[in-house]
């Protein structure tokens, strides 16, 4: 009962804690990638023409019904997408403690897995509104682990092999988004394991497959055709930035691993230096090799899939993070709050690894240490982070200010303070907000 209990109200605390945190961090104001949106999507929210486009996946269509909900129940409320965030957030934590609760694993620490999800490590995405949407799509992520775990491991409830066939579609096309490469190759990988050291059918296999390969050739398909905005990028070809910076590459891929144990921000405000959080990433690194070496060695895999798929996960998003934001240069770059949210998988993999073998007092202590250690740097980053709240909040107020008087501000002044890059286009979407009383101009109309 006592488990029942924590992983039922713990996501529920969990999200009541995050719209806290929002509420005191930020204020609703539409700035950075809202700008785009705004200037592309709200000159007339009820049109799909904007969506007509080769990359119409590119633009994640769930985002249609909600934009049109916001605006009609909240004459665009960016503080509706936080609330929107930090609830998918929550059905992430959710997904994890009834995946707990099935291994009937340790209360207490089952209770500081989920509370690690919750860390504010991911503050950055908290508090742009605009990020909802990625939250949805880990939801979904998790979710289908879970239920290809429970099917694969003959625990499967009515429904699943139709769930298993739907999910990919859905989430691929309609919520993921970029996310969904290293989503859909995790899955797909799974399945070729499922085959070869599992023993499990091939035809159900390739059918699941197929339905994991189809929509990510669509939303490549897709991507192909999109322009994305990469401001402050180097145009330099990787052959070059290597030359030139050989410990670049390196640096940013292990560096983006301590991030996990320590904030990036936080780090850096407690004087941390690169050659420490070097030495973090690495023993982090070491825990990803030992979690897997266990999974195999030990054959987890054959009585629960879902430390596996959680550790390739986490480990594929740290890779493609690298990979594609090399590009600016900076190796810390990598360890910044907006990947928490994609790193994090890996971690409560290498947690659920640990604490499922935790067999005999050795061990035992050992999964306790693991989970202690994440969790205290967890704690010092959320507690810096509500430290930070109200200055945060401030600068918020700020943007308010600025947007309100964008006719009379300078473009230095409306670019640095809205943080866009194009004061044309600001005045662009501050119009369309002031004409349509959306936004900080609702009560105003």
């Amino acid at each position: 009962m006592g488990r029942k209990m924590v992983t039922r109200l713990l996501p529920l605390f969990g999200f009541l804690f995050l719209t806290a945190y929002v509420r005191s961090a930020s204020a609703d104001i539409v700035y950075s990638d809202y700008i785009r949106l705004v200037n592309t999507y709200l000159e007339n929210v009820w049109s799909f023409r904007p969506y007509m486009h080769g990359d119409i996946l590119t633009r994640i269509p769930a985002n249609y019904p909600e934009r049109i909900l916001n605006v009609v129940l909240f004459r665009y409320s960016t503080m509706f997408d936080m609330m929107l965030g930090a609830f998918f957030l929550a059905l992430s934590a959710w997904v994890a403690g009834r995946y707990c609760e099935r291994k009937q694993l340790p209360v207490i620490l089952t209770a500081l897995v989920l509370g690690f999800i919750f860390s504010l490590n991911k503050w950055e995405m908290l508090t742009n509104g605009s990020g909802w949407i990625h939250f949805a799509a880990f939801a979904l992520f998790w979710y289908h682990y879970l239920v290809w775990d429970r099917y694969l491991a003959g625990e499967g409830k009515r429904g699943d092999r139709l769930r298993l066939l739907l999910l990919p579609w859905i989430t691929i096309l309609f919520f993921s988004g970029p996310y969904c490469g290293v989503y859909a190759v995790t899955m797909l990988i799974g399945e070729g394991f499922a085959v070869l050291a599992m023993k499990k059918p091939l035809k159900p296999a390739l059918q699941r497959a197929s339905c994991t390969a189809a929509p990510l050739a669509l939303y490549l398909m897709s991507r192909a055709v999109s322009v994305e905005e990469r401001a402050g990028a180097t145009t330099d070809p990787i052959g070059v930035v290597v030359r030139n910076h050989p410990a670049l590459l390196p640096s940013f891929f292990v560096r983006s691993f301590s991030s996990m144990v320590i904030g990036g921000e936080t780090a850096e405000f407690l004087g941390i230096s690169p050659a420490a959080t070097l030495i973090i990433g690495i023993l982090v690194l070491a825990l990803y090799a030992r979690a897997f070496y266990i999974n195999f060695r030990e054959g987890v895999f054959r009585k629960t899939t879902m430390p596996l798929l959680l550790l390739t996960s986490g480990f594929l998003n740290h890779v493609l993070v690298t990979a594609s934001r090399w590009i600016f240069l900076n190796d810390a770059y990598g360890m910044s709050s907006r990947y928490a949210l994609q790193y994090q998988v890996g971690i409560i993999g290498i947690m659920l690894t640990f604490l499922l073998t935790a067999e005999g007092r050795r061990r035992r202590r050992a999964a306790a240490i693991i989970v202690l250690v994440f969790s205290l740097g967890s704690f010092i980053t959320t507690a810096r982070e509500i430290h930070m709240a109200p200055y945060r909040q401030e600068h918020f107020i700020a943007m308010q200010q600025a947007a309100l008087e964008y006719k009379t501000q300078t473009d230095k002044e409306l670019t640095r303070a809205l943080q866009y890059h194009d004061a044309e286009r600001i005045r662009k979407a501050l119009g369309i907000l002031e004409r349509q009383g959306l936004n900080i101009y609702r009560d105003q109309n």
